[in-house]
């Protein structure tokens, strides 16, 4: 958190970049069969800063992640702004608690997250028409799920490398 007061300006390029790596790899183009495998790696960037720096990056920045996603994706505007609004204010909420947790129990938050995520993104978009399979929601979360403890420790070694504990 020091470093972050003393190096503003590396410590912000690193969430841009984290953020714009997984805005690329949610507009990658998948073979049909494989798009259910598609993990959402935005919402869980924003569950890993919001919770890691809850001081500087808080629910605006969920929401403002939001709309870049849904102009990225060219979903319904505010769909992913809405849903990552509400997962940073759980994670605001709830931050030193999540951070006192092991890395299974933080798995299990996390999944809950991304499942709340989904069905927020997936509320809104059936309201304009738009369907999607019960198992490609449940893929999504599974699979981001298992993706949580790499990104953890990556994220958490690369803010070590920088001295940003």
């Amino acid at each position: 958190m020091m470093f972050v007061e003393k190096h503003p300006l590396l410590f912000y390029t690193m969430v841009v970049v984290s953020l714009l790596i997984a805005m690329l790899v949610a507009i990658a183009p998948f073979a049909p069969e494989y798009q259910v495998l598609r993990p959402e790696l935005v919402c869980l960037l924003v569950i890993y800063w919001v919770v890691s720096v809850p001081q500087h990056l808080g629910i605006s920045f969920a929401f403002l992640t939001g709309l870049v996603q849904d102009l990225v994706e060219q979903s319904i505007w505010g769909a992913h702004a809405l849903a990552l609004s509400i997962v940073a204010y759980i994670c605001v909420s709830s931050y030193q608690r999540i951070k006192s947790y092991s890395i299974w129990h933080q798995t299990a938050w996390v999944s809950v997250l991304v499942g709340l995520h989904q069905l927020v993104v997936n509320w809104m978009q059936s309201l304009a028409g738009y369907r999607s399979s019960t198992i490609s929601l449940l893929a999504s979360v599974i699979i981001s799920t298992l993706l949580w403890p790499v990104l953890l420790s990556g994220l958490r070694r690369l803010r070590q490398n920088y001295r940003m504990i």
